[in-house]
């Protein structure tokens, strides 16, 4: 138990940032959730052990890092310093594992403390919102992406929800959530939901390919039309984006270097990456990131495939889009 608390004190100090990035989330699968019993751990993280033989995750040690950890009865930071053997925590976990036993994975979000006549409150990830007027008044209806469902579900949340931001005291409506946004949902009688707490928006912006065939950035029109680009060995279709016109969208400069082609720059001036025609990575930080397709200058305008211009500029992205 000593060593438990140990470890717990470590991931402690390592949350106090709280924060959370874009780069956790950019197009990763929906996060999946794990839970179990607080159990003895010789290393570092926190081992959770449930007694569901059918769940292949059942005994799993989880690193907390700078994830929110949450208080599922208060809705303010979990204290990690007061969790002992016996209690139950819940993890939301990107896609990466170790191949040791226990597994090892990284949180996205923590819940704990969930009262015993209460459900645990889901974690999603919002990709779309729009309004609706059903009988009996409105409500904001999302489509939010979910580990426990392969395709997005639709997520109803009516106007007298509780609605309040992480760690912050500024006044959030239904309406400032946005796609990309990352919440956790409690619900109460006939499992409507009533609380949603929204954490810090993880992206710049967001961005979007529309149906009439042009790309949006938080909700305007770019100048420059997009563009569908067939694979010659595959013949998958992929759709690129202006880099200029979507840079530009979303606050960036952008200048062309006959060395090295397109150079994005923010606003200090600094460099953030640049793309050379023909080159399938982009060059950041002295280094190759590789992207899905070349990229493409055509009538002096640059073009890179869209999620990975847009994962680039910070941007979270949907196709299809309205």
């Amino acid at each position: 138990m000593k060593r438990l608390l140990c470890a717990l004190l470590t991931l402690a100090a390592c949350s106090a940032a709280l924060s959370l990035t874009a780069a956790a989330w950019a197009e990763d699968p929906a996060p999946t959730r794990v839970w179990g019993k607080v159990s003895p751990w010789d290393g570092e993280g926190i081992l959770l052990k449930n007694d569901d033989k059918n769940d292949h995750l059942n005994e799993v040690v989880v690193h907390v890092g700078d994830a929110p950890a949450v208080d599922a009865a208060t809705g303010l930071p979990l204290d990690l310093n007061a969790l002992k053997e016996g209690d139950v925590l819940y993890a939301w976990i990107g896609p990466a594992a170790t191949m040791s036993l226990p597994p090892q994975v990284f949180a996205q979000v923590v819940v704990g403390n969930v009262p015993a006549d209460a459900a645990a409150p889901e974690y999603y990830v919002l990709t779309s919102a729009g309004w609706t007027d059903p009988a009996g008044g409105s409500q904001m209806v999302f489509s939010a992406k979910s580990g426990a469902e392969e395709a997005p579900l639709e997520l109803a949340v009516p106007l007298d929800a509780e609605v309040t931001p992480w760690l912050t005291r500024q006044i959030i409506r239904l309406e400032d959530i946005r796609p990309g946004s990352q919440v956790l949902v409690w619900r109460g009688e006939q499992d409507a939901v009533s609380k949603v707490l929204v954490f810090p928006y993880a992206y710049r912006g967001t961005a979007a390919w529309n149906t009439a065939g042009t790309g949006v950035v938080n909700g305007e029109t770019v100048s420059v039309p997009g563009k569908v680009v067939k694979n010659e060995e595959s013949g998958e279709k992929q759709i690129y984006l202006p880099l200029r016109a979507v840079a530009e969208a979303a606050g960036y400069s952008v200048s062309w270097d006959k060395n090295r082609g397109a150079v994005v720059y923010n606003e200090s001036v600094d460099p953030v990456f640049f793309a050379v025609p023909g080159e399938e990575v982009i060059f950041r930080d002295g280094e190759e990131s590789g992207i899905s397709g070349p990229c493409i200058l055509e009538n002096g305008v640059t073009y890179l495939p869209a999620r990975d211009l847009c994962r680039a500029l910070n941007l979270y992205y949907s196709d299809g889009a309205e």
